[in-house]
């Protein structure tokens, strides 16, 4: 009673395909989109293998060699010894620490006016360098380089004996429309932030050789050492 003629349902499904203009190749088109799928897996492959055998010089640089190029990278000369920027001329002692490069003197880009030096004596800015509230010293730096946050300031100062006191110790601060003490102090910008409107800094003393870490209104005039990572 419920047998099924299968020549007959065949022969339905047939009308009702040439009817209804229902198409049947959707199984095809489905297996073709798989084999797409599969081709553009492959091609994936493909530049991946590509892309690592770009890369696979660079892997086999020297660490003397990987040293240089990290030196080019930031304008540092091949001794080590100082930074170009390259967007005055202007030429900075540098001291490589570890895996990163500071310089050795106040940056002296000029971002504003003559109110950027000790005493609005642009021969103060020649001999301190130039004081930058803390929007002007995030980004003063050169390419390639950074304001150095408070944990780099931290393992800066760790062994005291490597410190340049006189130089750092020197120049002090501007302070609202007075100076800070130039002769025994130097005053620096960090990049962290930890209480509102303000920012940690880091005043270096050069007579007693002593060293204090505050938080400064962003208004403030400080001094910037850039560092930068060389790998």
């Amino acid at each position: 009673m419920f047998g099924i003629n299968f020549n007959r349902l065949v022969t339905a499904t047939a009308v009702i395909a040439i009817c209804c203009g229902t198409s049947f190749a959707a199984p095809a088109k489905m297996g073709m989109h798989k084999m797409t799928k599969v081709s553009a897996k492959k091609t994936n492959l493909v530049h991946k293998g590509k892309a690592a055998k770009i890369e696979q010089p660079e892997q086999n640089l020297s660490e003397e060699e990987l040293f240089a190029m990290a030196l080019e990278s930031k304008h540092i000369s091949k001794d080590g010894s100082t930074l170009t920027d390259t967007r005055d001329g202007k030429i900075y002692k540098v001291e490589i620490r570890g895996d990163k490069a500071w310089m050795k003197n106040n940056l002296s880009f000029s971002l504003s006016t003559p109110k950027q030096c000790l005493l609005e004596d642009e021969g103060n800015c020649k001999k301190f360098g130039r004081f930058y509230s803390h929007n002007e010293a995030s980004k003063a730096c050169p390419s390639g380089w950074h304001l150095p946050n408070d944990g780099e300031w931290r393992d800066y100062q760790k062994d005291q004996s490597k410190l340049d006191w006189n130089n750092l110790g020197k120049g002090g601060c501007k302070d609202w429309d007075g100076y800070c003490e130039g002769d025994n102090t130097g005053h620096y910008w960090s990049a962290s932030k930890v209480k509102k409107n303000t920012a940690r800094s880091w005043e270096f003393r050069s007579a007693g050789r002593s060293i204090n870490r505050t938080d400064e209104s962003l208004s403030k005039g400080l001094y910037v050492r850039c560092v930068a990572d060389l790998r």
